[in-house]
């Protein structure tokens, strides 16, 4: 029988009082599969006194307050904002480039049609010039 303890926080800087401790024991302890080397470690986690208090426990203890989950919801909400309005911004930017570039081909199919007409023109004038030559 092997005993696994769950993952332990590593940010923390000191632990909690209560069966914490005992867990991070029996989290660094080697690994073993012999029964009577576990046995102690089981044993100290539950002889650890049970955390029966709401405000003994660990979760308890990270909980933040209100004003803090308040302040960082403000803090979001006008992150997200911030965010939108750069959306909104690179969208209309993308639109005018879109537009630009639309624009710029018909400028240059205008152009393409006059070279041609043009070229066309030219090359008539010389056939028939030489038409009457002949």
């Amino acid at each position: 029988m092997s005993v696994h303890a769950a993952p332990t926080l590593t940010n923390q800087t000191e632990p909690a009082a209560g069966i914490v401790p005992a867990l991070i024991a029996a989290n660094n302890a080697p690994q073993s599969s012999d029964p009577q080397t576990t046995a102690p470690v089981i044993e100290m986690a539950t002889a650890a006194k049970p955390a029966t208090d709401i405000n003994d426990t660990l979760a308890a203890q990270l909980q933040p307050s209100n004003k803090a989950l308040s302040a960082a919801n403000q803090e979001l909400l006008s992150r997200n904002a911030q965010l939108q309005r750069q959306v909104n911004d690179l969208q209309t930017q993308a639109n005018v480039l879109v537009y630009e570039s639309q624009g710029q081909l018909f400028l240059y199919g205008a152009f393409t049609v006059l070279l041609s007409l043009l070229v066309g023109i030219f090359i008539s004038w010389l056939v028939f010039v030489r038409r009457e030559r002949w």
